[in-house]
């Protein structure tokens, strides 16, 4: 008897840490919805008031594919995105920039066909080569959980999570990586505490690419705790500024082997961290307090 329910529960731990969370690519680029991207700036462009948002650098972004990188901050405040704002502002709305999202953003159809047609993808290595082989810009953030729910008393660290993907990309197409940093963005509500060591001993990181069981302070709800985290929240005040730096090329060898690749892509995740955390602190020298900026 125990061993026939073991084996009826197989199935559904092989659809819960096989394919649902990050292991499929789609089979094409989603196609990106001008109107609707106008839509989503004039909307986000209420919360970019808000944060009083300054954007610096706006001309580095360069022509064609290029891969943005970007630290990651505020919890499920879409606060780092709103440079794209300027971006479109700028230079139109057909010209997309598509950006890698965890893949809890798809699993419901209306939603998952409004967040695509604004260049929101899941995100997946083939997904992420795809953008650039057609000649688009990509925005990542490397750090996902481990750097958006960081502790505040850590909001001016950069904290990449060792994840070096974004850098095996740019040295395997030469796309180049420009940093986009912000500063304040990690201000607008309080992680107290991170845990990440409840998270990896519940098996969160293997079937659901969750690294984090929080506890935070957010108005309205006061202390949250794990899943109460992923309510929405009413996000401070704070002064938002983002610098986006000089674009940063990785030189591309002759022939590519496995070793070359990680070697260079090594050394590059390692100048990307530096410069993005030069940036950083930068900004923060500039801030007389959190918040009020």
């Amino acid at each position: 008897m125990v061993r026939a329910r073991r084996k009826n529960r197989q199935p559904l731990l092989r659809a819960i840490r096989g394919g649902r969370f990050g292991r499929d690519a789609d089979s094409r680029l989603s196609a990106v919805d001008p109107d609707r991207l106008r839509a989503a700036v004039d909307a986000f462009d209420i919360l970019a008031r808000y944060h009083r948002l300054e954007v610096r650098g706006l001309e580095r972004v360069p022509d064609g594919p290029a891969l943005l990188v970007g630290n990651h901050n505020a919890g499920l405040n879409p606060v780092d995105g709103l440079f794209l704002i300027h971006y479109y502002r700028s230079v139109g709305y057909d010209r997309p920039v598509y950006v890698l999202a965890h893949d809890i953003l798809f699993k419901h159809g209306r939603l998952n066909e409004i967040v695509r047609s604004v260049g929101i993808i899941p995100a997946h290595p083939r997904n992420a080569r795809r953008v650039l082989d057609e000649g688009h810009k990509l925005l990542v953030f490397p750090g996902g959980d481990v750097e958006n729910l960081r502790p505040f008393r850590d909001r001016q660290r950069i904290i990449l999570a060792g994840r070096k993907g974004f850098a095996r990309l740019s040295v395997r197409t030469g796309a180049p990586i420009v940093p986009v940093v912000s500063a304040g963005a990690h201000e607008t509500m309080f992680v107290l505490s991170q845990g990440r060591r409840l998270a990896r001993r519940l098996g969160l990181h293997r079937w659901a690419r969750i690294n984090s069981l929080p506890i935070q302070l957010a108005a309205p709800w006061g202390l949250m705790i794990g899943p109460a985290c992923a309510l929405p929240y009413l996000p401070l005040p704070t002064k938002v500024t983002v610098t986006i730096g000089e674009p940063i090329s990785s030189p591309i060898p002759p022939t590519l082997r496995d070793n070359d690749v990680e070697l260079q892509a090594e050394k590059l995740y390692g100048t990307v961290e530096g410069v993005m955390q030069g940036l950083l602190d930068d900004m923060y020298a500039e801030r007389s307090l959190p918040i009020i900026g």
